[in-house]
């Protein structure tokens, strides 16, 4: 829904920069990848591995590795987004850092642990949702030092930053207690409830986001024409 909403805004938007291409592309690629790892499970379980024996008995039957290369890929696309909204060099030498230390320090434990075929990486997850959030800080005093901060409501990058800090603050501490402490099956129930209500939150607030900014250009286009 988001990835169609932002296709639709590139399409109107003919003077789209770079830093909108770049949360759509995000969003596509995103959209892409889930659906190929479901596709992808779902065929191993019901037709057990057909015409592609050979990935059978290998770590590649699972789709761990799979989500373990995308939370690395999009968090650090979140950080580029939001390090393009920034003018000030000092932040954007910082983001830049830390996104580089997130992205060895990530492939350097995907590489030293068990955990890139078997599960969900915890270091990749919790630190990449540091980095989207120190990377959304930045965003936040950009808009506060600047006179953005007078049309701050035209931002798309704001309906992009409010998605994404409610979710990190509403399922991240989640996923920490699920991963590091003994939970029953009741709790597994709350957890995929609330992941899927913070997905479909932000994903939500991402289609909203696009769809004001869509009206906002027509009504231009209009009061342009007279």
């Amino acid at each position: 829904m988001a990835a169609m909403a932002g296709m639709a805004y590139l399409i109107v938007n003919k003077e789209n920069n770079r830093t909108d291409k770049l949360i759509v592309f995000s969003l596509c690629f995103i959209f892409i990848i889930d659906l190929s790892a479901i596709t992808y499970g779902l065929y191993g379980y019901v037709y057990d591995y057909k015409y592609v024996e050979f990935l059978k008995d290998t770590p590649f039957k699972g789709i761990y590795w799979i989500y373990n290369i995308l939370i690395l890929i999009t968090n650090s696309l979140y950080a580029v987004y939001f390090l393009w909204q920034l003018r000030s060099r000092v932040w954007k030498k910082l983001i830049w850092g830390l996104i580089g230390g997130y992205i060895l320090s990530s492939i350097i434990y995907y590489a030293i642990s068990d955990v890139f075929f078997d599960t969900t990486s915890a270091f990749t997850y919790i630190s990449g949702a540091f980095l989207t959030c120190i990377a959304i800080a930045g965003y936040y005093l950009e808009l506060l030092s600047t006179n953005r901060i007078l049309n701050f409501r035209n931002e798309l990058a704001l309906y992009i930053s409010v998605g994404l800090l409610i979710y990190q603050l509403a399922f991240t501490p989640l996923f920490f207690f699920q991963r590091y402490i003994r939970v029953d099956n009741e709790f597994g129930d709350v957890y995929g409830l609330i992941l899927d209500t913070s997905n479909l939150f932000m994903y939500s607030v991402f289609t909203i986001g696009f769809i004001r900014k869509i009206v906002e250009l027509k009504k231009i286009r209009q009061i342009a024409s007279g």
